[in-house]
């Protein structure tokens, strides 16, 4: 009768309580969404979104680690596995255009799942153009398209096909893990954290699967393969959606059903992006952008320019804050920076640490060599291992008042990632023997840089949700993904030098420390600007604590 009191009072006090606690008992009970409870604790909806995510992963990453070695591949019909003969200048060029889209574009397309499609119909849409885009991947290897300019247009059109899909598909998968629990439900982190093993699961399936096709086969082969996985997934996401999770994903109420034309003008994009790349557009705005900074008065002006407007928009925004939460979204934006400083580094890994793997790395055993791309997967393969060892220290950590605050994590993560590149610096002064070197450099080096990941990413994105403002929650987030866009796509800029580097017609402060024809200056760079990095917010860190009152 107490409780039953105390209930009645709460619901008089405040109905929304209620009606949470009413959800949250309902889910308990099993009949939350529609669907009965549990598959280890959680709604049986979780594993199916895991699945879905998981295949739409393995498809990522599968053209992830194929695109670079694909594009730099010898273009002769006499090569066992021809591929377009780009120089790798070029291909990490369009490397990091793709995977810096990849990320951009999700910020348009979750606006559209929230204002117009509902989470659903987003998924549809975003995951069948995905699957078509790997299709046109694979039907632009097929007979004289695969030495063909207009084979190599048709391929640019199924990179555009997956860069617009995943921006419709890729907000949408989480929301609606968080749409399966009602608000106050334990189990949330929980299903966030088992949801997070299906993207590594996809990630480490993906670079096995599409490396050994690709590479071993035929790149075609390799790019089919992950619409394969696409195709897969979302027939699972057809069939079991009406019966696990009936009424999650809903579209907005009094809104027109836009999947079909909002599906044609994708098509017509990414068909007008094929045609500018045939017609010699990226060609001329690539070469535009190099005079341009030819131009001694551009080259200090522009970067200048974007400079002090990122400073003053920075400032503005911040001034434009209470006064209590200005320390905090100042420590945000402070973060956002050295997160980028961080992914540059680390998304090494599908271009230059790729193209090290294939052509310095004794990859032989037994006779058989290993496909370049499989180096891929030991970063999901070490996540999968240690996120749950990581999970338990931070709140072993935690119960003891020692769990480090979030500079100290970021600073950890930047530290760890410039010790990997310690030893592709020593792999890479081995090459100047003109001999392979062990694939233990890799090894070790995606090793620390996996450790690296676990101190920064998954905690960076709880951070933001704890200091950020409430009224600018969504806004913040924003800017933390587009961070990645930002690294991703200077990633894939910096990976652009490493040629001139290595030729010595580039270079940097430690190049004489070196013997010519390494690649060993261009690996210093992380180790220099990463441990830097992590080292310089470290200095800060008290004064960062302070700023964020509490809230890191």
């Amino acid at each position: 009768m107490t409780h039953q009191g105390d209930h009645l009072e709460q619901q008089a006090k405040n109905p929304g309580a209620a009606r949470d606690a009413d959800l949250l008992q309902k889910a308990q009970q099993g009949i939350f969404s529609g669907e009965a409870m549990s598959f280890f604790g959680h709604p049986r909806g979780l594993f199916l979104l895991f699945i879905v995510e998981m295949w739409e992963r393995f498809s990522y990453y599968g053209m992830r680690a194929l695109l670079v070695l694909y594009l730099i591949s010898e273009m002769s019909p006499d090569a066992a596995n021809p591929g377009r003969g780009w120089s790798e200048g070029n291909a990490y060029k369009l490397y990091g255009l793709y995977t810096g889209l990849a990320y951009l574009l999700p910020v348009v397309g979750g606006f559209i799942a929230d204002r117009l499609l509902g989470t659903h119909r987003s998924m549809l849409l975003g995951g069948t153009i995905i699957a078509l885009g790997h299709i046109v991947l694979a039907v632009s290897g097929l007979g004289a398209l695969a030495q063909n300019d207009m084979g190599m247009s048709l391929f640019i059109v199924g990179l555009a096909l997956i860069i617009l899909g995943t921006g419709y598909f890729k907000p949408t998968v989480s929301v609606m893990v968080g749409q399966l629990y009602p608000p106050g439900d334990a189990r949330r982190d929980g299903g966030f954290s088992i949801f997070y093993m299906g993207i590594n699961v996809g990630a480490f399936l993906s670079a096995l699967g599409c490396g050994l096709l690709g590479e071993k086969v035929g790149w075609h082969y390799g790019f089919g393969a992950a619409a394969v996985g696409m195709v897969a997934g979302m027939a699972v996401y057809i069939w079991g959606k009406p019966r696990v999770m009936p009424t999650v994903g809903a579209a907005p109420e009094n809104k027109p059903n836009l999947v079909a034309p909002l599906f044609v003008g994708t098509l017509i994009v990414s068909a007008l992006v094929g045609a500018f790349f045939h017609w010699g557009g990226f060609g001329a705005l690539d070469r535009a952008s190099v005079a341009l900074m030819g131009v001694p008065f551009a080259n200090w002006f522009v970067p200048l320019t974007v400079i002090a407007l990122v400073l003053g928009g920075s400032y503005w925004f911040v001034m434009k804050q209470l006064a209590d939460d200005r320390g905090p979204v100042t420590c945000i934006l402070i973060f956002v920076l050295f997160n980028a400083f961080f992914w540059i580094a680390f998304e090494q890994a599908g271009s230059t640490l790729n193209v090290f793997a294939l052509n310095d790395t004794n990859r032989t055993f037994f006779g058989w060599e290993m496909p370049a791309s499989w180096f891929q997967s030991l970063n999901p393969f070490f996540i999968i291992v240690f996120a749950p060892v990581f999970a338990w220290l931070w709140a072993w950590l935690g119960e003891r008042g020692k769990n480090p605050s979030q500079p100290v994590k970021i600073g950890l993560g930047l530290i760890l990632l410039g010790l990997g590149y310690v030893f592709m610096v020593f792999g890479a002064m081995g090459v100047a023997t003109g001999q392979r070197v062990s694939p233990m450099w890799l090894f070790m080096a995606y090793f620390f840089h996996t450790m690296g990941e676990l101190c920064l990413s998954p905690t960076g994105l709880s951070f933001v949700t704890k200091a950020a403002p409430a009224r600018f929650v969504s806004f913040l987030m924003g800017i933390w993904f587009l961070s990645s866009f930002v690294a991703n796509y200077g990633g894939g800029l910096v990976a652009a030098t490493v040629e001139g580097i290595e030729a010595g017609e580039t270079t940097l402060p430690w190049s004489g420390w070196f013997e010519e024809g390494t690649r060993a200056p261009f690996f210093m760079l992380f180790v220099v600007s990463s441990i830097g990095a992590g080292v310089v917010i470290l200095l800060f860190t008290p004064m960062l604590k302070k700023a964020l009152r509490g809230r890191g």
